[in-house]
């Protein structure tokens, strides 16, 4: 396993292999969660936050997904401060890339 540091004043996405990731934030946490909706694919890192930011609505059929069920599809990640760390798989490819998402 290798660990990835990100700084979050940098990037607020990353791809791991073939799959990318978006950094959910809100006022307490912060969550790496898949970019594409379960349903059809759609954006979701384009999609807003439910008011208890406990789901992210896709933008494309209004579906809500529950945070707490969208990160057990990614990465274990931790944040402290500025640094958000993930660990992925020895001969996986990881790229952080610059912020595309709505949540910085």
């Amino acid at each position: 396993m290798k660990a990835i540091r990100l700084n979050l004043t940098d990037a607020n996405y990353v791809a791991v292999e073939d799959t990318t990731y978006f950094l959910k934030r809100h006022t307490y946490s912060t969550q790496l969660l898949p970019t594409t909706c379960p349903h059809r694919g759609g954006p979701l890192h384009m999609g807003e936050t439910s008011g208890d930011g406990q789901s992210v609505i896709c933008p494309w059929h209004d579906n809500a997904y529950k945070v707490c069920n969208l990160e057990k599809k990614s990465p274990p990640s931790v944040r402290v401060r500025n640094q958000f760390s993930t660990v992925v798989g020895d001969t996986q490819r990881c790229v952080p890339l610059l912020k595309l998402s709505r949540y910085d």
